[in-house]
């Protein structure tokens, strides 16, 4: 039975509830979405990174438009019976306009969109910095007036650690949205080391970049998921891994019959065919055949 999208709101904040944080994969199409399901996930993120990636073979440097986006979201939607939590960037219009960034996320069955306070750039050497903070709060003040489900979450960002390195700014930031009214924030970039220490200051669910592989070395993320759970964060946000994961199996086979490989020497880098058709409901598709034979 299909399940709308205000059930799947309230569900989302039946999670929130729980006493563990929620692990949150992010999917960047309809298929990774039915596969998150399928591995027993209770919901699902769409971010602009993955769906960049995914809709043009693009970076994430704002080519992607708030069509494009909320059309993605809402094949994700539609694939699923998950909650669908969304990336809004900046929320793509100023304040008196983003009414039409929520109402379009909204319409596309998303449980939540989060909107940044980063002005671009945040994947790339050249940063442009973070909106005023005052504007911010007003934008996300804004967003909560355009909603038309009150389940429908407004989740403020700020990237004050990621730019500026700043955990103080940081903090300070999110205390100023929370006071706005945003009913969650995310903080990408805070070590979970820092944010045990700031965690108390914070009075609303924080939601963390748990994969965002910013070690010294770059290889790993800096902190564990155990290491944000214990330091209080709510939501460990996965944007990055799914994407990730897919790049690195479709560039592996692709190596491996560059090199000369034959079909049945791929092994485990291919999932069989009966496999995938049995994630893609071909038996059920037999069944209503069947039935209206």
């Amino acid at each position: 039975m299909p399940v709308s999208a205000a059930q799947r709101r309230v569900a989302f904040k039946g999670l929130l509830a729980s006493s563990k944080p929620l692990l949150l994969p992010g999917a960047y199409d309809a298929l990774s979405a039915h596969l998150v399901e399928r591995a027993g996930f209770p919901a699902t993120y769409l971010g602009s990174f993955a769906a960049a990636a995914g809709l043009q073979g693009l970076p994430d440097v704002g080519l992607i438009t708030l069509t494009e986006l909320t059309d993605a979201a809402r094949r994700i939607v539609d694939a699923t019976s998950l909650p669908v939590l969304a990336d809004a960037e900046k929320g793509f219009y100023e304040d008196a306009n983003i009414w039409r960034t929520v109402r379009a996320f909204e319409a596309a069955g998303t449980t939540g969109i989060h909107i940044e306070d980063n002005l671009g750039g945040k994947h790339t050497s050249r940063p442009a910095g973070l909106l005023d903070a005052d504007r911010m709060a007003n934008r996300i003040r804004a967003a909560l007036d355009a909603r038309d489900d009150p389940n429908f979450l407004i989740i403020a960002r700020t990237d004050a650690a990621w730019i500026y390195g700043d955990l103080e700014e940081a903090v300070a930031r999110l205390r100023r949205y929370v006071a706005a009214g945003a009913d969650l924030v995310f903080a990408p970039k805070i070590p979970a080391a820092d944010l045990k220490k700031v965690r108390s200051r914070i009075e609303a669910p924080v939601v963390v970049a748990a994969d965002l592989y910013d070690a010294p070395d770059g290889s790993r993320p800096g902190s564990t998921l155990a290491e944000y759970a214990d330091a209080g964060a709510d939501v460990l946000l996965l944007w990055y891994s799914l994407v990730g994961a897919a790049a690195k199996g479709v560039a592996d086979t692709l190596d491996a019959l560059a090199s000369g490989a034959e079909i049945e020497g791929l092994g485990d880098l291919v999932l069989d065919q009966r496999t995938f058709e049995s994630f893609m409901g071909y038996a059920e598709y037999e069944a209503r055949a069947s039935r209206y034979a």
